[in-house]
């Protein structure tokens, strides 16, 4: 999971190294090298550094973040061997095209998780229409044979690089009050708190390999065939009342999915077929 690292200032002056050392300084139960690799790997999520290009040179680095070349070579090492950068001999340190590590907890969107570990996502508008419900989303939102919902149709990409098709369903008596949303940069979730009172209280998901369509392959940049992952998400209100119906398809080679586990946190159910 990455860890995001924030930086206080106290006026227009705010010196980055100074706080960075303040911040080496104050954890001092974490390991210096530890704190340095966190916030790499924040800088990289949010395309500071971009997919595929370099790094600062370790002497910048380490100047950055006031520590010996020794400390900055351990952070590195250990971001090597995560797969996050490599380490290219007489050329420098570059950001592997990898993939983004998504760590599945909430009930909001994959944005705002992403978001809450340090990741910015951008988001392309594909299309927000209200049309008919077909059979099996009508029976998964629990409404009647030829009822509406608004579909939203979204890209999401991390940097340069789309990870995520998805579409998502909201039933027409809710989706209503958001046609006028601009879904680029506003959350679905977030909106439907605001503006309907219609607060997330728990959702049921189901993650399966599923092949892509030549139109999907084409929007992710891969080739029509490769197989994704499929994530099947119902979320709740807390009278029981369907909210949302989030159909999304991930690129495997650029995601890697994880779920953590509390004693009260996710009943995960496992299906042999």
């Amino acid at each position: 999971m990455i860890h995001v690292g924030r930086t206080r200032r106290t006026g227009s002056m705010a010196n980055p190294r100074r706080d960075t050392e303040h911040q080496l300084t104050k954890a001092v139960a974490t390991p210096k090298y530890v704190i340095i690799e966190r916030d790499l790997l924040r800088r990289i999520g949010r395309a500071e550094f971009r997919a595929g290009g370099p790094l600062p040179s370790q002497r910048d680095l380490s100047s950055q973040y006031g520590v010996s070349l020794m400390t900055l070579r351990q952070a590195l090492q250990a971001l090597e061997a995560q797969g996050v950068v490599e380490q290219i001999p007489g050329k420098g340190t570059y950001v592997r095209i990898n993939r983004v590590p998504y760590v599945a907890t909430g009930l909001g969107s994959i944005v705002d998780d992403l978001r809450g570990q340090g990741i910015a996502m951008d988001t392309t508008l594909l299309r927000a229409e209200v049309v008919e419900a077909t059979p099996r989303i009508a029976a998964r939102l629990g409404l009647a044979e030829g009822d509406r919902v608004l579909e939203v149709e979204r890209l999401r990409l991390v940097g340069p690089n789309p990870v995520v098709h998805q579409t998502s369903r909201v039933p027409e008596s809710l989706g209503s009050a958001l046609l006028d949303a601009d879904f680029r940069v506003e959350s679905l979730y977030g909106l439907l708190a605001e503006r309907c009172g219609a607060v997330p209280a728990r959702a049921t998901e189901t993650i399966t390999p599923q092949s892509m369509s030549p139109e999907v392959a084409a929007l992710l940049h891969v080739v029509p065939g490769a197989v994704g992952l499929r994530s099947d998400r119902l979320t709740f209100d807390g009278y029981g009342a369907a909210l949302v119906h989030d159909d999304a398809l991930l690129v495997s080679d650029r995601m890697v999915v994880t779920i953590e586990r509390e004693a009260t946190g996710p009943n995960v159910r496992y299906v042999l077929e």
